[in-house]
This record gives C-alpha cells, sequence and structure tokens, in this order.
C-alpha cells in the first residue's frame, strides 16, 4: 500500500510540476485546415499575389525603403534601442519570464514549418515587436513591425536576417527569406 501510495503521489507532483506547452487547437492547422496554406489557397503565397513580397512590391523590404531597416533607423533595433529586447529589459524573455512559453501560463503564436509540424512559438510583446522561440523554448530570433504590417526579422545581436514575414490575409504570418521567397513556414 506505501509503494502504490509512493508512486501516485511521485506521478501526481510530476504532472502538477510539468510546464511543458501544450498546442492549443484553435492555432493548429493540421486540425483546423483553413490555416493550413497548403490546404487554403488564400493564405498560400504562391497562390495570392497580394501576400506574396515577390508580386506585391508594397510588402517588399527589398523594393520598398520604407520598410527596408537598413534604410529606416526606426525600425532598425541597433539604431533604435526602444524595439531592441538586448538593450531593453522589459521586452527581454530573459528578464520578463511570462514571455517564455517556458512560463506555465503562457499565451502566444506558434510556429509552423511547410508540413504543419510545431517548431517553435512566437510571443506578442505589443503590436510592433514579437519575440520568436524554438521548440525547446529557447529564444531564437525578434521581429520588428513596418509601417506596411510586416515584420523584418532580427537575430539576437539586432542584425536584419533579411527574413521577414507578412500577414497572411486572414489569421497569420508566412516567413519568407532574403530572396523574398516562402520558406513554408508560417504563424499561426
Amino acid at each position: 500500500m506505501g509503494k502504490i501510495f509512493t508512486i501516485l503521489t511521485a506521478f501526481l507532483f510530476l504532472f502538477l510540476t510539468s510546464k511543458a506547452q501544450f498546442l492549443d487547437e484553435k492555432h493548429n492547422p493540421a486540425v483546423d485546415l483553413n490555416l493550413s496554406p497548403t490546404q487554403n489557397s488564400v493564405i498560400h503565397p504562391d497562390h495570392n499575389s497580394i501576400i506574396n513580397p515577390k508580386l506585391n512590391w508594397n510588402i517588399n523590404p527589398f523594393k520598398n525603403g520604407l520598410i527596408n531597416p537598413d534604410k529606416v533607423p526606426a525600425i532598425n533595433p541597433k539604431t533604435n534601442k526602444e524595439l531592441n529586447p538586448m538593450e531593453n529589459e522589459e521586452m527581454n524573455p530573459m528578464f520578463s519570464i511570462y514571455m517564455s512559453p517556458k512560463f506555465e501560463h503562457w499565451h502566444g503564436l506558434y510556429l509552423f514549418d511547410s508540413n504543419n509540424a510545431l517548431i517553435g512559438y512566437v510571443t506578442k510583446y505589443s503590436q510592433d515587436i514579437m519575440i520568436q522561440f524554438d521548440k525547446e523554448s529557447n529564444w531564437t530570433f525578434f521581429y520588428v513591425r513596418t509601417a506596411k504590417g510586416t515584420y523584418n526579422q532580427f537575430n539576437l545581436t539586432a542584425d536584419w536576417t533579411g527574413n521577414f514575414l507578412c500577414y497572411d490575409s486572414m489569421s497569420g504570418f508566412n516567413l519568407f527569406d532574403n530572396k523574398c521567397s516562402w520558406t513554408g513556414m508560417h504563424i499561426k
């Protein structure tokens, strides 16, 4: 009887202290096919020219200087320290634990690959800043919003990677590389 009590107590303790994130089904493109770019042509950039930066230069930071952080210091965290989580402790997930998916009451978005597999998490700090984490909840990148509603991706040293997010016209964002090609990654 004592062994059963000890084992049950141990399982209960492990269950209550587990802080792993569970994928919210409302954000899961494998469950809701409307959220999957491979299943919904409205949010697939190869089928919708409005959300494709190769065809819509308004959302292309390499063609539109107003959304290029190399040309606009106000959206460059190297020159605008208010947008740099490494310079601003309030938006740094190393200091603000509630922003990390490791925090048990975390609320945020999810990063998926082209096969709709979960590969990371995104915390929306404000309408201008988003913080990206990998699947193990390690901080990897951050995003700064532009005047066109796109988000440029920066590494942790505040260097622009050339990658950027564009709104998918429905429920999330698609990630593009520095050649304006869709990576297949999307945020919901």
